[in-house]
């Protein structure tokens, strides 16, 4: 009778003696069993790794487990927390009731395909109602957008759209979900950002390389200034150009003044003919400082601002889709939580980080000699550049280097030259700091707050009258085993075998060996089979 009490028992019996052993011993331990000690560790960070699980459950139990099994006993206990992954895509008009119900003025929308009768899921996009206000409100007029990878069963691509603050940190605007990165994604995903932002009169979009997000761009914001990343940009040249001289185009983009950015290209042009037109119909984006429109007071050349929120959603790319979509939302919620509580510390006008570091940089500017012609107005010459001088317009915010209107903070030559004005009576530095670095407005951006959501089991019932399935999936199946959570990095930053570049001995660049080198010419083995056909 007390048969099927055996198992337990003879559980309990080697539980004990494991625990009571000092070292570890080899246990027949399932996947169920990894699952079940799983869970609590899930709840508790769902960001979890299975390293990380497989440690403390050996540390704990003092049993020597496979990483195998726990990797597959970890996809166990996140389907039994989180419930299957097609079931997750089920859930989605559920969730985006759920948001418009507790949110009011959010942007929920759901794309479909229809296939063989089935409706099938395509893209997803969301923008709660407190990151749009904040964006108007409180941030300039400058969007980041990028895409990355999820790592779960679907192979698709989290899109994101941020902003920048006051105090130069990131700010989450939109983010959804596309298939791939085509231009019919990007455009849908586009209008649907401009349902959430609107038009405004002065837009920056800066994207990477991406060739259907930039015509998605062009196409549903005409009016906005289109810039690249650099970076892209530049490794991108590397390709087809080699040499020093190439070299000039990071003081080319850096460059405020049109005249500086003229004379470096100069170099670039004579180099090689092939530049210009490569740049011209490949990378006609603005990459350079000096056609940056100065209203937006933001002269950044990267993308790193998307990249930014790509890292901080690192470890949860492989949630169901729904879990994914909350766990982000309540990032989010924390985010603005943190910033608004840190926002109501400030006092004064201008943030104190960007007084501190206008404060800092006035303290190494002596070899800029300041001489005003009135307590608006003066020169200021470069001891280490006789042949430089500059004029500084206080009233106007401007400088001659273009770096003051460009930033919307004052440049060396303004602080120099501030300095003067200091000597002689005193000087508010924030009466020279641009608005969108002032304490009303970072308090502006996070004012709202991201209602918090109850749990699936109470969101509303939405009838579609179909079922929604996971998308159909596109181009190479997906690989067995678990999903690279790091990207594989390209040679150029750094991300070869034990972190070494390749070198090819034979031409002495970087990026490939001399097997591969362009030098080589034509294979002798493919002369050789031209030659026996010839004959034949």
């Amino acid at each position: 009778a007390a048969s099927h009490h055996w198992p337990k028992v003879v559980k309990h019996q080697m539980e004990h003696i494991c625990s009571s052993t000092s070292g570890k011993v080899t246990s027949m331990t399932s996947q169920s069993w990894v699952a079940d000690k799983a869970v609590a560790m899930l709840k508790k960070d769902p960001t979890v790794v299975a390293v990380k699980i497989l440690k403390d459950l050996q540390d704990e139990h003092h049993v020597t487990l496979n990483y195998h099994t726990v990797w597959k006993g970890k996809q166990k206990a996140a389907t039994g927390l989180y419930g299957s992954w097609e079931e997750s895509f089920r859930m989605l008009y559920n969730y985006k009731a759920e948001i418009e119900l507790r949110s009011s003025g959010s942007i929920v929308e759901i794309d479909t395909t229809t296939h063989e009768g089935e409706v099938h899921f395509s893209k997803l996009f969301i923008a709660f109602k407190p990151c749009i206000d904040g964006f108007v409100n409180g941030c300039r007029p400058y969007i980041s957008i990028d895409s990355t990878h999820l790592n779960g069963k679907w192979n698709g691509q989290l899109a994101i759209v941020t902003a920048l603050d006051g105090h130069n940190w990131m700010f989450p605007v939109a983010y959804g979900f596309i298939e791939s990165e085509n231009g019919d994604n990007w455009a849908w995903f586009m209008n649907q950002v401009k349902k959430a932002i609107g038009d405004p009169p002065v837009l920056v979009v800066c994207t990477d390389a991406c060739k259907g997000l930039e015509n998605a761009v062009k196409k549903v914001f005409p009016q906005a200034e289109q810039r690249e990343c650099f970076r892209h940009m530049w490794h991108n040249f590397q390709k087809y150009f080699h040499g020093d001289v190439f070299g000039r185009l990071w003081p080319a983009a850096r460059a405020y003044r049109p005249e500086e950015y003229q004379h470096h290209m100069a170099k670039v042009f004579d180099a090689s003919e092939k530049v210009y037109p490569y740049l011209r119909d490949y990378h006609n984006l603005l990459w350079m400082w000096c056609m940056f429109n100065p209203a937006i007071k933001c002269d950044y050349i990267n993308n790193n601002l998307a990249e930014c929120f790509n890292a901080w959603v690192r470890d949860i790319k492989d949630l169901p889709i729904v879990q994914l979509a909350d766990k982000i939302r309540e990032m989010i919620m924390e985010l603005f939580r943190k910033r608004r509580m840190i926002g109501e510390r400030f006092t004064g006008i201008i943030l104190p980080f960007v007084i501190h570091q206008l404060n800092a940089k006035t303290r190494g500017l002596g070899h800029l000699k300041a001489k005003a012609s009135a307590d608006w107005s003066g020169e200021v010459k470069n001891a280490y550049k006789e042949d430089e001088r500059h004029v500084v317009k206080t009233l106007t915010h401007e400088c001659t280097c273009l770096q003051w209107q460009h930033t919307g903070k004052p440049c060396d030559h303004a602080l120099a030259f501030i300095n003067v004005l200091q000597a002689r009576n005193f000087v508010n530095m924030e009466d020279y700091v641009h608005e969108y670095y002032s304490v009303s407005r970072f308090r502006a951006a996070y004012e709202g707050v991201i209602e918090p959501l109850t749990d699936k089991n109470q969101w509303p019932h939405v009838d579609t009258g179909f079922v929604l399935r996971p998308p159909i999936p596109i181009g190479k199946k997906k690989g067995a085993g678990r999903t690279r959570k790091q990207r594989i990095k390209s040679w150029w930053e750094g991300g070869s075998r034990k972190g070494s570049l390749n070198k090819c001995r034979k031409c002495g660049e970087v990026g490939h060996r001399e097997a591969g080198c362009p030098q080589n010419g034509t294979n002798k083995r493919y002369i050789v089979v031209l030659v026996a056909v010839f004959y034949l």
